[in-house]
């Protein structure tokens, strides 16, 4: 997912050099509401790939569910879809799995609330 996502990008290019990389861009313009799709550019063969879905926070699950379904809508098998990040709480992961139990989610800290500082912090955005 553009700009949180791109934060892990780089380390993924350096493992997997030839690995081709699609872009979501997914945002809210305030909390209370759904997140709106603004940018979608996958592969044309991404329903036949691994799809690596990379969002470093995953909080509410709002905007992750979001782009779990724009990938269903291209065909992405619900089991072709690891959800890559950084920081989930349980009620982000509860919220991903009852309705895409075939998602998997690769995650390096379960709390009970993200660091929201982030992205500031990586994009300078304090």
């Amino acid at each position: 997912m553009m700009r949180s996502g791109e934060a892990m990008e780089l380390a993924l290019r350096d493992c997997c050099q030839s690995i081709r990389i699609g872009k979501l861009l997914i945002k809210r313009k305030n909390p209370d509401e759904e997140p709106t799709v603004f940018y979608a550019k996958l592969p044309p063969d991404a329903h036949e790939r691994a799809v690596f879905l990379m969002h470093p926070l995953l909080d509410t699950g709002a905007s992750l569910l979001k782009a779990v379904a724009l990938l269903k809508e291209r065909r992405v098998p619900e089991s072709s879809i690891i959800i890559l990040n950084l920081f989930s709480t349980d009620e982000g992961i509860r919220s991903i799995l009852d309705v895409h139990p075939d998602v998997r989610i690769l995650t390096t800290e379960i709390g009970t609330a993200c660091p929201s500082h982030f992205g500031q912090i990586y994009f300078g955005a304090r």
